[in-house]
């Protein structure tokens, strides 16, 4: 039995999402691909919609083009299975469809054959999955048959991942706005303390700055951290409409 890989689902992040429990329930799923259809490389890609993108997060068999693992796919090349809700099989020439041609294992490696499954959750599509042949070898009803079987589970599995990364996203964010608003709480408390403004005085400076600047009020508000107040005007502490 052929090793996964796991790769970075983010690429910011330093380890595999698929850890623990999915790690377990995926790799032994590619594995059986490979096994039951007498396939040399399996392929799960998960989709980033609203990114345009998507990302290989596990393989098994044939390796893919160096570099690939875990980078970010933007364009035509994969935005085109977005829609995709039914199955793609190929027995010859898979490599130069133009469907497939610019993904990473088929540019390293000339795939003869693929079934290329849409993954689901809940009825979005959430991923696909390329089983690849070498050989131009037509695949058998049953081979078939096991792989959409196999697509259910797997689907399951990524949109569950997803479902928690993106959880973990929001959460990100919330904190980020947060410490966002205290930076800026604190420069409206200098402002107010060595010039007598208001607090809303204080608020329309930071926020006018901002946007004469073009710039984000946090960084504003770091700057009169750092630098105080004594910069500013009466002018800018007005309302701006």
């Amino acid at each position: 039995m052929q090793e996964t890989t796991f790769h970075t689902f983010e690429r910011q992040s330093s380890a595999s999402v698929f850890t623990g429990e999915s790690h377990q329930a995926i790799a032994p799923l590619l594995d059986l691909a490979l096994a039951e259809t007498h396939a040399q490389g399996a392929y799960l890609y998960h989709f980033d919609p609203p990114a345009r993108g998507a990302r290989v997060v596990a393989s098994t068999g044939l390796a893919l083009i160096a570099g690939a693992a875990g980078v970010e796919l933007q364009g035509d090349p994969i935005t085109i299975h977005f829609g995709r809700n039914t199955p793609i099989v190929l027995h010859d020439a898979a490599w130069s469809d133009p469907r497939f041609e610019a993904l990473p294992e088929f540019r390293k490696n000339r795939f003869e054959g693929v079934v290329s499954l849409p993954l689901l959750d809940g009825g979005q599509v959430v991923g696909m999955l390329n089983v690849c042949r070498s050989r131009r070898v037509a695949l058998q009803p049953r081979e078939l048959s096991f792989l959409l079987g196999l697509g259910v589970p797997i689907g399951a599995l990524i949109g569950a991942v997803a479902a928690k990364l993106s959880l973990k996203r929001e959460v990100q964010k919330l904190a980020r706005q947060l410490e966002d608003r205290a930076v800026v709480d604190r420069a409206k408390g200098l402002i107010q303390a060595r010039l007598g403004w208001t607090e809303e005085q204080a608020y329309f400076c930071i926020r006018n700055l901002s946007r004469r600047r073009r710039a984000p009020m946090r960084k504003i508000a770091l700057e009169v951290i750092d630098r105080g107040p004594a910069h500013l005007s009466e002018e800018d502490g007005r309302r701006e409409v």
